[in-house]
Parts: structure tokens; sequence; C-alpha cells
């Protein structure tokens, strides 16, 4: 009896060796393929992250990990680094949204009623068209890496990671405009829809999503409003020259551009797939997911995301 029982206890144990050895491999030859996506190398932006008093550079993201735990140490600082990243992208956009908004809101102050209408309502479908789709799929990608943890944040009671928390909260704004129906018949509506945007962008994440109040990212220096200050000096070397344009068209171009860089650079290039049929992110893992990477360096997505009418293709 004594040598079955710990010829049993034996097998348990050789069983859960062979087991743990088979998910830490899995789990590490996932994290190599992920790696090897060149996006990974390119986020310049953030300087380094901290965890658990902890900090941790853009060259420790490709040390390879050798046990389960390790594994999942790993998954965590990804995650961080990649919500850091999409932090700054936030912060850039906000910076345009508030500086737009104060255009719109200075037309009504001006009685230029028409034009501050026009203004209102191209910032509106501006947000709705551009900025919540990519905002959504920033959120989807941070929850797809995070879902490989042992104990993924996204599943949890509490989502330790504010970045994320922010970016589940931003796209309510357009249930807020679907509240808020702009109507030319009452020009309060378009003053609430204003405020709406100001609270959102301006409150939510420049208050919150900044090196002050996220302890987890520290980055390169730089200036919040150089996407504002390069687009409008842009502009006005177009319009110097004589040539009408719409700025509201110029306006969306460039964040249309900037957009399919963002997915482009900070989505496809880091290994992300996207599911049309369930709209959904995941991390695929093996090598011929590899081989679109490789055809050329401003590699194009495999899969169109559509927003609304537009592709980026």
């Amino acid at each position: 009896m004594f040598s079955l029982k710990l010829f049993m206890l034996s097998f348990l144990l050789f069983s859960s060796i062979l087991y743990t050895k088979a998910k830490t491999s899995k789990k590490v030859k996932h994290i190599q393929w992920i790696l090897k996506y060149s996006g990974w190398k390119h986020l310049n932006d953030v300087k380094s992250i901290s965890y658990y008093q902890k900090k941790f550079d853009l060259h420790s993201l490709f040390e390879i990990p050798k046990t389960y735990l390790e594994c999942d140490k790993k998954i965590r600082n990804m995650t961080i680094y990649l919500a850091c990243t999409y932090a700054k992208v936030l912060k850039n956009f906000s910076s345009v949204i508030i500086h737009t908004q104060k255009i719109c809101k200075n037309k009504f102050q001006e009685k230029d009623i028409i034009s501050g209408c026009i203004c209102t309502e191209e910032l509106v479908n501006m947000i709705s068209i551009f900025i919540v789709p990519m905002i959504t799929l920033m959120k989807s990608a941070i929850d797809a890496l995070d879902l490989l943890h042992k104990k993924p944040w996204v599943t949890g009671d509490r989502n330790n990671l504010i970045i994320s928390i922010l970016l589940e909260i931003i796209p309510n704004i357009i249930d807020k405009f679907n509240k808020q129906t702009l109507s030319r018949n009452e020009m309060s509506t378009y003053y609430q829809t204003l405020k709406i945007v100001k609270s959102y962008f301006k409150t939510i994440i420049i208050r919150n999503v900044n090196e002050g109040r996220n302890v987890h990212c520290e980055y390169v220096p730089y200036d919040t409003n150089y996407l504002w200050n390069e687009w409008v000096q842009e502009y006005n070397d177009i319009i110097d020259k004589d040539i009408k344009l719409s700025f509201f068209k110029f306006l969306n171009r460039k964040i249309m551009v900037y957009i399919r860089s963002v997915i482009i650079e900070k989505y496809f290039q880091l290994g992300f797939k996207f599911d049309p049929i369930t709209e959904e992110t995941f991390v695929p893992i093996g090598p011929t997911e590899l081989e679109l990477e490789f055809k050329a360096i401003d590699e194009e997505p495999s899969t169109p995301i559509q927003i609304e009418n537009y592709k980026l293709l």
C-alpha cells in the first residue's frame, strides 16, 4: 500500500512538473512571437514604466522570460508599456479637440451663430467618426494583451490600470451626444455639447492621464500641444499661398492620416489582429503571422479597419 501511494504521489508530482513546463513553454513561445513584431522596438515615446516600485525600460521588454511567473511579469510590463504609449496618443488628440472646442465656443461668443453651429457639428463628427473608434481599438488591444496574464486586470474586481479605465469611459461620450441631439432651433444644445466635449477631453483625459497621476509612465519630454501647433502652422502656410481650404476639411484629413499611422504602428505592427466578425482584438501565435510584417517597413494592416464610411487601408 505504501509503495502504491508513493508511486501515485511521484506520478502526480511528475505530471504536474510536465504540465507546468508545457504551460510555461507555450506562454514563453507566445511572448517571443509577439516581441518579434517590429513595432515593439519603436515605442520610444515612453522612457520607462514603473511597476511594484521597479522601473523597466524598453530594452527590458525583450529579455525573454524562462518561467511561468516571469512570463506573467513580462505580460504585465508589456501591457503597462502599451497603455502608457496609448496615453500619449490620447493626450495629443485631447489637445487638438480642446483647441477646436475653443474655436467653436468663440464663434458663438462673437455672435457668429452659423459658423459656431457648423464648427460644433464638425467637431462632433470628428470625435464620433475618428476618435472614439480609435480609442475603442486601443482598449481592445490592451485587454487582449492583459488576458494573457494568469490574473488579468480586465476580469478582476478592480482594474489597476487607470489608462485602461479611461479608455473604457471615453467612448461613452457617444451616448452623451445621442442624448443631447443638436438642434438649430435650440441653441442651448450646441452650448451643452461643447461643455460635454470639454468635460471628457480636458477633465477626464488631460487631468487624469498624465505623468503626475499615472504613476506607471515616465515619458520622453515632449510638448502636449505639438500636434496642434504643427497642424495650424501647416494650414497657415497653405492659405498664405492663396489656396482656399476649409480648416475642418484640413483638420479631418490630418486626423484621419494620423489615426491611420497610429493603428498601423501601434496596433498591427505590435502583432494585434482584428476579427471583423466578432469585432474583437486578439494576439495570435505562430510564424505565419509575421509574414506581412517583413514585406515592407511601412506595413499595411492585414485586415481593413472600418471607421464609419472611412477605411484605413
